[in-house]
């Protein structure tokens, strides 16, 4: 047989104890845990400010509820308003539509109110007295090929006939006249053409003998001066050519005089389009400084020659000296460079040792996830 111990109320109570603690636990864990409210806190602030917008917005939202009721109201007043100005319209216009039927669609103003007229009978026209009487078609009055006034419109006719004859008449006797009249105009017109054409022909005429003689005497006038003035030139030509010959013949250039040539400038200077050449004296002058000339262009030429053999030789020798400096340089790179090798490989081998040693005595005991996970595991 079973032996159930039943729980006490000391065992409730340290039970709810421990029930108490372990929410407690819970809840500070969960404070400390959460990085954000253990380093920052709660922003009452912020809190604050959201219940404020958020009274404010529900307060916004009443008011706009408000104003829209106040005018959907506003809407159905004028809304029945608005309804019963429509229905005033309507009746107005029923009224104005009764009325104009009244006054401009009366029964009789149709178009077939003849046959539906009952006074059609006093209406009717009496029989035709003559033939510009109006009758309608069925009246048996009035028929094709039938003129009662052919009498009078014959008169009436031949009348017009004599009439229309004497206008003719007329018309024709003041159409001759005026051609008449005309005609006498026109030969009128046609002789004081002749007479005018007369005049100014005899008036041509006399003013071209007028024009040819005062041409000729102004030709003849100016053949005279012509001649005249081609004598002047004639003596005034043989005058120049004569002192032109002269002055040639006396001439500086001609007779190469040498001290036109000299100029203003000074004693040692020519002027160049009458310079004819130098005298015996100048050529000799001339000559000598050439000679000297050449003879100093020789000596700076051999002097030139010289310096540039010893540059050349310079030269040489500084690079002989800098081929033999480039391969001493070579043999010092080519000895440092063996030596670098031989440290380089020294310190390759002592970091060998040193990973072999950290690997096999200092890194051989390795933390496992069990050593991590003990860690922010309580508050306590």
């Amino acid at each position: 047989m079973l032996k159930l111990q039943i729980a006490s109320d000391q065992d409730r109570k340290e039970a709810q104890n421990r029930e108490r603690r372990r929410q407690c636990e819970l809840e500070r864990r969960s404070r400390i845990f959460n990085a954000r409210n253990r380093k920052i806190g709660v922003d009452v602030t912020f809190l604050e400010r959201q219940i404020a917008e958020k009274k404010a917005e529900r307060e916004e939202q009443e008011r706009k509820d408000l104003a829209f009721a106040k005018q959907m109201i506003k809407d159905s007043n004028l809304a029945v308003i608005l309804e019963a100005r429509e229905k005033e319209e309507r009746r107005r216009i029923g009224a104005e539509i009764d009325l104009y039927r009244q006054r401009y669609q009366r029964f009789e103003d149709r178009r077939e109110y003849d046959l539906n007229d009952p006074e059609v009978l006093k209406k009717q026209l009496p029989p035709r007295p003559g033939d510009g009487q109006p009758v309608g078609l069925s009246s048996a009055q009035k028929f094709e090929g039938e003129d009662l006034e052919y009498e009078e419109r014959k008169k009436i006719m031949a009348a017009q006939k004599n009439s229309w004859l004497e206008q003719q008449v007329q018309e024709r006797k003041a159409a001759e006249e005026e051609r008449k009249k005309a005609e006498a105009a026109y030969m009128m017109a046609i002789r004081a053409r002749d007479n005018r054409a007369g005049e100014l022909d005899k008036l041509e005429r006399e003013c071209r003998y007028r024009l040819g003689q005062a041409n000729l005497k102004y030709n003849e006038a100016l053949a005279a001066e012509k001649k005249q003035l081609e004598q002047v030139l004639k003596e005034q030509e043989e005058a120049d050519n004569t002192a032109e010959m002269y002055n040639n013949l006396t001439s500086d250039m001609l007779t190469e005089n040498p001290d036109v040539a000299k100029s203003a400038l000074g004693k040692n200077r020519a002027i160049g389009y009458m310079y004819k050449g130098m005298n015996q004296e100048e050529l000799k002058k001339f000559y000598a400084a050439q000679k000297e000339q050449m003879a100093a262009s020789k000596a700076k030429r051999d002097a030139l020659d010289k310096m540039e053999a010893e540059w050349q030789a310079l030269s040489k020798s500084i690079q002989r000296e800098v081929a033999r400096q480039d391969i001493a340089d070579q043999r010092k790179r080519r000895e440092i460079a063996r030596q670098l090798m031989e440290e380089n490989q020294l310190l390759a081998l002592q970091q060998k040792e040193k990973e072999k040693y950290f690997r096999e005595v200092v890194y051989n005991n390795t933390p496992t996830d069990e050593y991590y996970a003990q860690f922010n595991t309580t508050t306590r």
